[in-house]
C-alpha cells in the first residue's frame, strides 16, 4: 500500500524505514478516533462544534513537491536555483542561485548541496555559508535543529557514531560521541532533538537499553524515560517539558500518543488500524502554539489509498472537537510533510498531489473561525 507511508522521512543509519515502535507502561486508552476491520469511519466523527471553513482551492502553476512546501509559500528548484512562490498572489521570485534539499520551518534557511559542500542558505540576509561536506546519498543526515534555521544537525556514522550541532551565526560546533554509550543498529536520526543544554536521543544504549535520553554539553548522560519494550521512537514532539507528543504502536494498536515522561502514562489520542497489508500507522502535524492537531487516516477506495484529514483542538492533553476537513483526499504523502500551519495556528494549508504524481498540484485552505 504505497500510500500509507510514501515519502515518510523516518531514517535509521542503516536504511530508510517508515515503523513504528512498541510500547509498555500505563495507558489511558481514549480512542477518540477509531477504525473499523472494513477501514471505514466512524460516523461519529462527522459532529464537531469545532468551526472549520474552507477558504479555497489553490491550484499551483509551477513544478515543486512537497519538500519545498510551506503553507502559504511554496519553495521549488528551477535552473540550479531557489525559487519561491507566494500561494496567495501567485507571485514568483529568486531566492537564490543554490538549489536547496532542506528547509527551516520559518522558511527563512534552507541547505543547499552544491559540488559536494553542504551550506546554509539565508534567504533574508542574502547569505551562505559553507557547513560540510557529503553527496546526494548523505543530504539526510543534515536536517535543522530548530524552525529559525539557527543550528544544523549532522550525523556521521563512519568509525565512530557522531552527532554534531554546528550553530549556523557563530560557525560554532558542538560535538557528541556515542559510539560508547548507544548500539547503531536500528539508531533513528529523526529521534534525536535539541535544546539549549544538550540534545535529546531515542536509541539503544548499551547500558541502560532502549529509552529516550537526554546527553548535556559535557557529554553527561540522563534517563529522561526508560520506555521498555521500545523498538524506534522515530516521530516525536515536546508539547510540554516532560510531554511528547508520537505517533506509534503502544501494545499491539497503532495510533497518536501522549506520554507524560515523569509517570511514562501514556493517553491514546487517535487510532491506527489493520487491513490485509497489515498495521498502518496514522501521522500529524502539530501546530506551533500546540493547541491545534491535524491527522491522517489511510482508507480504500476502489482498488486504490487515499486520505481522509482530521483537525481537532488538543486540551488537557486530549483531542476534543474532532472534524473530518477532507474526505478521499490524494495526498503523496503522510500529512505532516503535506499539512502546514501558519504562525497564529489559525490556518491549516494541505497540499494535493495527482494519484501517482509527485508534483504538487493544489493547496488546499482551511481556517478556524
Amino acid at each position: 500500500m504505497k500510500r500509507k507511508f510514501q515519502g515518510l522521512a523516518i531514517l535509521t543509519l542503516a536504511s530508510m524505514v517508515a515503523a513504528g515502535c512498541s510500547l509498555t507502561g500505563k495507558a489511558n486508552m481514549q480512542e477518540t478516533v477509531t477504525i473499523n476491520d472494513n477501514v471505514q469511519l466512524e460516523s461519529s466523527l462527522a459532529d464537531s462544534s469545532l468551526a472549520v471553513i474552507h477558504e479555497k482551492t489553490i491550484p499551483l502553476p509551477i513544478k515543486a513537491d512537497y519538500t519545498g512546501f510551506h503553507g502559504d509559500k511554496v519553495y521549488y528548484n528551477q535552473n540550479d536555483g531557489t525559487h519561491l512562490l507566494n500561494v496567495e498572489t501567485l507571485v514568483k521570485s529568486k531566492l537564490a542561485d543554490k538549489p536547496f534539499f532542506a528547509l527551516s520551518e520559518n522558511g527563512n534557511r534552507a541547505l543547499s548541496l552544491v559540488d559536494e559542500k553542504i551550506y546554509v542558505l539565508d534567504f533574508e540576509a542574502n547569505t551562505e555559508k559553507l557547513i560540510g561536506q557529503g553527496d546526494r546519498t548523505e543530504t539526510y543526515l543534515y536536517y535543522f535543529a530548530d524552525a529559525e534555521g539557527k543550528e544544523v544537525i549532522h550525523v556521521e556514522s563512519g568509525e565512530k557514531l557522531t552527532v554534531q550541532v554546528f550553530d549556523v551565526d557563530s560557525s560554532e560546533v558542538a560535538t557528541w560521541d556515542l559510539s560508547d554509550q548507544f548500539e547503531l543498529n536500528g539508531f533513528t536520526l529523526t529521534s534525536i532533538k535539541r535544546d539549549s543544554d544538550g540534545i535529546y536521543v531515542a536509541a539503544e544504549s548499551m547500558k541502560n537499553g532502549y529509552g529516550l535520553y537526554h546527553l548535556d554539553h559535557s557529554g553527561k548522560i540522563k534517563t529522561v524515560s526508560s520506555l521498555e519494550n521500545i523498538e524506534s521512537l522515530a516521530t516525536y514532539d515536546f508539547i510540554e517539558p516532560n510531554k511528547i507528543i508520537f505517533n506509534d504502536i503502544y501494545k499491539g494498536k497503532s495510533g497518536i500518543f501522549i506520554m507524560d515522561l515523569l509517570t511514562n502514562e501514556v493517553t491514546q489520542l487517535v487510532a491506527g488500524g489493520k487491513d490485509e497489508e497489515g498495521i498502518w500507522i496514522p501521522f500529524y502535524k502539530l501546530s506551533p502554539d500546540h493547541s491545534n492537531i491535524l491527522f491522517d487516516t489511510p482508507v480504500q477506495v476502489g482498488n486504490e489509498y487515499k486520505t481522509n484529514v482530521y483537525m481537532a483542538e488538543l486540551v488537557n492533553n486530549q483531542l476534543a472537537n474532532t472534524v473530518r476537513i477532507m474526505e478521499n483526499a490524494d495526498l503523496f504523502a503522510v500529512i505532516s510533510l503535506t499539512g502546514f500551519w501558519s504562525p497564529d495556528s489559525n490556518t491549516a494549508y494541505i497540499s494535493t498531489s495527482k494519484p501517482e504524481n509527485e508534483w504538487l498540484d493544489a493547496i488546499e485552505v482551511f481556517t478556524i473561525q
